[in-house]
């Protein structure tokens, strides 16, 4: 993988704008990079996704060295408190404390300098044609895909019936005007952009079927982010189409029981079988960001609510392996009986998306049409590469209900997504619909806390460096 070299990138570029205020400032010059070799530099990075205070929201992972029940019995409310305790009467002051936001700044910068960048020179590039229109098609699709990716926090999920009018991000395309501040778009004119850009690309046809690595898109990845956002927008039957259209071009799911490493406690020198999920090796991996499972404590109702025998909980890396299983770091930091990930050897792949989430389309687009057959069978289709072999019992031809197949995806949704930012999009979408839509509950120390399908937690307050540089993007989404 060709290096990002930051030296060139900076003569380049006269002057670019700042990280935390690309759609809330005007930049004072443009790129000036003029060959597809050098464009294609751009995409030669790191990609991250910080999900924390997304996987808070949904219930299932803490990132804090805290004593829990501490912080939440203390009356000056932080963020983290008020997020973990799904305290929407503090809301306002979730935003007044959300000075910066990783995942606003993180998606417009790849929005902005590398997406927007290429599409703005490579016409006039000079280089080979098919290179120029892979490079279009992989700008495309990473605009789309991190676009998507911000609607679903910063906005009320997609609801057909107030889409157009309800407010969402901007959509910023290399077509802005710099000196003109950046304006919301609706939700609905946020996802219509976001299956425009992707189109474009499919029409294109020209990226690789495997990418140089797994940090590139490729052809597969058009059509699953176009599934993503159709699942997104309640366009079942046309999401089903394109995640089997990525399907088509690669349908491999890991076998986590077989991807085995041993690790030794610190305790009693006992060894257990873990997962080693080696980064950018994964070919179930569509497009990967980097991230580790250091640290990260699993909740007890997340814990619960993996299918038995699960290699993601059961052969995860923790820190009750690391003391072979005498102490647990949970109820010593945290005040709770926790576990914690421990894994530093594996890549997971928090801020991107997989071939299971197409599987998991199709499951739930056959759900509705009462196809349990089919349904149960792209489960499985997961499911057998996850689930210990000892236990292992195919669900197809024993789910012949609506109720009991909604249990069942659900439950195979939760052990793909829970190291990721999916869980929450999943979760949040999934309250738009009457047969899926449910309280999600907690209980800490004895009290149980809520968060309800309507609410206003489940948008999260645009960053303070954003809006008060931006009066376009005034109010917050969660006070409509």
């Amino acid at each position: 993988m060709k290096k990002v070299i930051y030296s060139l990138l900076a003569g380049a570029i006269l002057l670019t704008v700042s990280c935390s205020k690309f759609t809330d400032i005007e930049p004072k010059g443009k790129n000036l990079l003029s060959t597809t070799d050098q464009l294609e530099m751009l995409l030669n990075k790191i990609f991250m996704m910080n999900d924390d205070d997304m996987r808070w929201m949904s219930g299932d992972v803490i990132r804090t060295f805290q004593n829990i029940p501490t912080l939440l019995s203390n009356p000056n409310k932080t963020r983290p408190a008020i997020i973990y305790s799904w305290d929407e009467t503090n809301i306002d002051k979730m935003a007044e404390l959300t000075a910066y936001d990783y995942t606003y700044e993180t998606g417009y910068v790849n929005i902005g300098q590398i997406a927007n960048a290429i599409l703005s020179r490579v016409d006039d590039a000079s280089g080979p044609e098919s290179v120029k229109n892979q490079l279009k098609c992989e700008a495309l699709v990473l605009r789309a895909y991190y676009h998507y990716i911000l609607v679903n926090k910063f906005a009320k999920a997609y609801n057909p019936a107030t889409a157009a009018t309800d407010p969402a991000i901007p959509y910023v395309t290399e077509n802005w005007d710099i000196s003109i501040p950046t304006e919301k778009a609706t939700v609905k004119e946020v996802y219509d952009n976001i299956i425009k850009d992707v189109d474009k690309a499919i029409q294109l046809n020209a990226l690789p079927v495997v990418a140089v690595n797994r940090m590139r898109m490729s052809k597969p990845c058009t059509f699953a982010v176009k599934a993503l956002a159709l699942i997104s927008m309640q366009k079942f039957d046309e999401a089903s189409d394109a995640a089997k259209q990525s399907l088509a071009i690669t349908n491999v799911v890991n076998n986590y029981n077989q991807m085995l490493t041993t690790y030794k406690g610190n305790i009693l020198g006992n060894t257990y079988n873990v997962i080693l999920r080696p980064l950018l090796k994964c070919e179930e991996d569509l497009f990967t960001t980097f991230g580790m499972e250091l640290m990260n404590a699993i909740t007890t109702e997340a814990w619960n609510a993996f299918e038995t025998g699960h290699a993601s909980r059961d052969k995860m890396t923790s820190d009750r392996m690391m003391y072979d299983y005498i102490i647990g770091l949970g109820n010593i930091l945290l005040g709770l009986d926790y576990t914690f990930t421990y894994d530093i050897s594996s890549g997971w792949n928090g801020g991107g998306f997989k071939t299971t989430q197409m599987y998991l389309i199709v499951a739930e687009a056959e759900i509705r049409k009462n196809n349990f057959t089919a349904a149960m069978e792209a489960l499985d289709a997961i499911r057998i590469k996850r689930i210990d072999p000892s236990i292992y019992a195919p669900l197809k031809g024993v789910i012949n209900n609506k109720a009991e197949a909604i249990i069942r995806l659900k439950q195979t949704s939760h052990g793909e997504n829970l190291y990721s930012c999916h869980n929450f999009i999943n979760k949040k979408r999934w309250n738009q619909l009457d047969d899926y839509k449910q309280t999600l509950t907690k209980t800490i120390s004895g009290k149980t806390y809520e968060l309800k399908p309507d609410s206003k937690l489940w948008i999260f307050p645009l960053p303070a460096n954003a809006v008060n540089l931006n009066p376009n993007l005034l109010p917050q989404n969660y006070k409509k």
